[in-house]
């Protein structure tokens, strides 16, 4: 009997051309499916704690093999594994005291420390609490900047150094220093996948920007798969840059220097130039300005080694400067390989590098086709913020403005204080649910015309808000700063 019928205008079936597929070769998926719909919240928080399982264990994993190369007296190997492991502590604990007010650091450093940080990070946006009491950033950038940081400071020098230790003339090819390479660079690809997958699925950031976020599909084999592309992406990518890397050293330390330094320089310049160097966060005067370099070379090594998607962001390295970046990996990795002309190491960047293009090309045929053009966008910061607030279909989405420094908008200001105006006493009556006491804490006091309104919008707890931030240990650093005491505290 043949598997095909042809439905008719009347509805009845009858042998035809449209194929129709056996139900139960899809009960499994469908089944999976709703499960995954009605414990949405269930599945988004195990996958938060098993991200803080795999860095925690990265970190672990570290200190074995930190062990295992004293073991085996290679001490300049050891030494500084060991080093980045402590500096990756030292900034995860520069960045809860900037963070924190001084009444919350014993309990936020013995976090640190302790080397729980990934797990209470996972816990408290897991828990949805927005803002921790005191603290300058929410839960979800706090969390995002800890596993930049353990990226950057740990995981990707943990990776070259065990590429180095293993492609040395004397180097051990075991299973063990194999195992620990594949070990850290596979933490860092699903950490880069899950923070751009969790980034992209949060409910929040869909409603706020749904033309950045919501690239990934709702069928769950399909989102399975651009979660495996994103992490095949970053591990290839990360493989590629860190054998270049070890082949350029070993040839002249100041080749690795000049191609690595001057994709970094390359980088800046374009930013500066563009007028696109000032990062969202809120600081003012010279510790802003050094708070934007920070992030932006941050951002910038987080993309060049692990090809996080959520970065291609215009506020971040941008859709197209992201994709040139993934170009530029596989230059460079052919470039370190034609001159050193090992053959094993010729064939796993030339391999690598195919991959990277086939897993990018997958990547984008696989997500949602709406979000392809967010790869290849050419905006800057400033207009990609310009553009969400004369975009925005709802006040909530406009109002975000005000979570952002004040630097990137100065230019739209007179429109955002004339609209902010004649919302608000709209807002005052109904009292929307989005206009929490943090959000009205985010409002300058120069964009309220009525200043009659101000103990009306400056609630009680509003006021308790803006005193704790003001308490943060940036708040004391900018007061100390003759700059940011006139202009740095005005937007806390």
């Amino acid at each position: 009997m043949s598997n095909y019928v042809k439905v008719v205008p009347d509805g009845q079936v009858s042998q035809g051309a449209v194929k129709v597929a056996n139900p139960k070769r899809k009960t499994f998926h469908r089944r999976i499916s709703k499960a995954v719909a009605r414990n949405a919240k269930l599945f988004v928080r195990l996958e938060l704690y098993f991200m803080a399982f795999v860095s925690i264990g990265d970190l672990l994993s570290d200190l074995v093999m930190v062990g295992w190369f004293f073991h085996r007296n290679q001490i300049s190997y050891a030494m500084p594994l060991l080093i980045f492991v402590g500096l990756n502590l030292v900034f995860q604990s520069i960045s809860v005291f900037l963070n924190y007010p001084l009444s919350h650091q014993l309990k936020e450093q013995a976090i640190v420390w302790t080397l729980l940080k990934p797990a209470v990070d996972a816990h408290r946006l897991a828990s949805e609490v927005e803002t921790q009491v005191g603290a300058v950033g929410d839960a979800r950038s706090e969390m995002t900047l800890g596993r930049i940081i353990e990226m950057v400071v740990e995981a990707i020098p943990g990776t070259i150094i065990q590429a180095m230790a293993m492609f040395s003339d004397d180097g051990d090819r075991s299973w063990i220093p194999i195992l620990a390479l594949l070990s850290s660079a596979s933490f860092c690809a699903f950490i880069s996948a899950q923070l751009s997958a969790e980034w992209d699925a949060s409910k929040e950031k869909r409603k706020m920007d749904p033309r950045f976020y919501g690239f990934l599909p709702r069928s769950l084999t399909q989102r399975c798969f651009v979660l495996l592309m994103l992490s095949g992406l970053s591990f290839l990518n990360l493989i590629i840059r860190a054998l270049s890397l070890v082949i350029l050293a070993q040839m002249s330390t100041s080749l690795a220097v000049a191609v690595f330094g001057g994709e970094l320089g390359l980088y800046f310049l374009v930013k500066i130039a563009r007028g696109d160097f000032q990062y969202w966060i809120m600081l003012y005067g010279p510790p802003g300005q050094f708070a934007s370099f920070m992030m932006r070379l941050l951002v910038k090594l987080t993309v060049d080694w692990t090809a996080c998607v959520q970065f291609r962001q215009p506020d971040d390295v941008g859709g197209l400067y992201f994709s040139f970046t993934l170009l530029l990996t596989c230059a460079i990795g052919i470039f370190s390989s034609i001159i050193h002309g090992d053959a094993t190491l010729t064939q796993i960047i030339g391999c690598s590098c195919g991959g990277l293009i086939f897993a990018y090309a997958l990547l984008l045929m696989s997500i949602k086709r709406e979000y392809v053009a967010t790869f290849y966008d050419t905006r800057t910061g400033v207009k990609y913020y310009t553009d969400r607030f004369y975009e925005a279909e709802f006040d909530e989405q406009k109002f975000d403005i005000f979570a952002n420094n004040e630097n990137i908008w100065r230019h739209i200001r007179d429109d955002v204080k004339t609209w902010f105006n004649e919302r608000l006493p709209s807002w005052l009556e109904s009292q929307p649910a989005w206009l929490t006491d943090y959000n009205r804490s985010l409002v300058p006091d120069w964009v309220v015309e009525d200043k009659s309104l101000l103990p009306i919008i400056r609630s009680k707890k509003v006021l308790e808000l803006r005193i704790e931030r003001l308490k943060s240990n940036v708040a004391m650093i900018l007061s100390a700063s003759s700059l940011s005491s006139k202009r740095g505290i005005r937007n806390l």
